[in-house]
């Protein structure tokens, strides 16, 4: 049997997931409509970048060349690669949505709108989706339904669903939820750093928010493997850095207004 715990927890994750996008987009659709082009260009360019672009190469091209097989051996390699690749087709599909998708939306609201936008499908569909299908799985395991099917159509992926989902506990599936909310304050925090670049016309910013992306990315694979770190220690790693990119989100919004002074009084 699958702990209530459990189940609470990945309702509460899958909450998590759509509803911060959901009712950011209710809001911006009956407060602040001039946002919405930004949020849903915000999401377009995550499925583009990650879902059509991005993780296919990782899932089938990339493991049939030798190149890629060896450094998936050196967790620092792969890390850094993996790290620096999410970095590079994220913030350059930031660039350009800023540079000339959202040409008249450079206000720093229009910041908050896009990575809630980013981060929000991001959510939706690798944890959101995920965690939906191991909550049918575990309803299933509670009603002897799983296991029964598992037998009689000897299916992989059935076992696969059933072996995960007894693996479950419930700080794991509530942990998957919070991390989301630091990931989509990341996702601001750097289309923050993007935009702000954008308005300035100094592209310097684009390669700090790749840095970024790969100091956070890298270490999901790095910290684990060469040094044990379990999920809490990731969690605390992603709140140091959702803490200091939306300290920035925050002050960022004095220096759009000075900028905004400045051009005003030239």
């Amino acid at each position: 049997m699958i702990p209530t715990s459990v189940i609470v927890g990945l309702v509460f994750n899958i909450a998590v997931c759509f509803l911060i996008p959901i009712i950011t987009l209710i809001y911006l659709v009956k407060k602040d409509r001039k946002r919405v082009k930004s949020f849903l260009i915000g999401m377009l360019i995550f499925f583009i970048t990650q879902i059509l672009i991005r993780i296919p190469i990782l899932t089938y091209i990339l493991p049939n060349m030798m190149w890629f097989l060896k450094l998936m051996t050196n967790p620092y390699l792969y890390g850094i690669f993996l790290g620096l690749t999410a970095g590079i087709f994220e913030e350059v599909g930031r660039y350009i949505a800023f540079k000339f998708m959202l040409k008249k939306n450079h206000q720093w609201e229009d910041g908050i709108s896009y990575g809630i936008g980013h981060g929000g499908i991001e959510a939706m569909l690798i944890t959101g989706m995920t965690n939906i299908n191991l909550l049918i799985g575990c309803v299933l395991i509670n009603s002897g339904k799983l296991e029964v099917l598992s037998n009689q159509t000897n299916n992989a992926n059935l076992e696969s669903l059933y072996n995960i989902c007894m693996s479950l506990t419930s700080g794991t599936t509530f942990l998957a939820g919070v991390e989301r909310i630091f990931a989509i304050s990341i996702q601001i925090g750097l289309s923050m750093i993007v935009l702000y670049g954008v308005r300035n016309r100094k592209i310097i910013y684009l390669f700090i928010a790749i840095l970024i992306h790969t100091l956070i990315n890298a270490p999901i694979v790095i910290l684990p493997a060469v040094f044990n770190i379990g999920a809490i220690g990731l969690e605390i790693y992603f709140f140091i850095w959702a803490i200091a990119l939306g300290a920035f989100t925050i002050y960022s919004k004095k220096l759009y207004k000075k900028q905004e002074d400045i051009n005003i009084n030239s």
